[in-house]
């Protein structure tokens, strides 16, 4: 919820300096999506370890893409003091907010096909 308030805030800002579908859009989608999976685990019908195991997976998949995205933006920072290519001169940290979502979801996808595998 709180990275699509973020997405929301960032396509206000940029709607007409960005390419507004992969920076903001897919992001976004990927938030609702998010909001939509926890919804499911907690009315659906996983036993409690495996709404656990997929909650882990989810987390440590944004947690892993967060560390990626902090490392990017400082290298960016460090390297290109006063222009940022990596984010094409937009606002930099988008970055961080678009990393954990998109980590979230991609452990949350890999959390699902674990737990369906046992």
């Amino acid at each position: 919820m709180i990275t699509g308030l973020m997405h929301i805030d960032h396509l206000l800002e940029n709607l007409h300096t960005m390419p507004v579908v992969s920076g903001v859009v897919f992001p976004l989608c990927l938030s609702v999506v998010l909001f939509y999976a926890g919804y499911w685990l907690a009315t659906g019908d996983y036993r409690g370890e495996q709404a656990v195991a997929i909650t882990v997976w989810s987390v440590a998949g944004a947690i892993c893409l967060t560390l990626v995205g902090t490392a990017i933006l400082t290298a960016d920072i460090l390297v290109h003091h006063d222009s940022l290519p990596a984010t094409s001169g937009n606002t930099p940290f988008i970055i961080l907010p678009s990393s954990v979502t998109e980590g979230a979801v991609v452990g949350l996808i890999y959390g699902i096909y674990v737990t369906w595998s046992n």
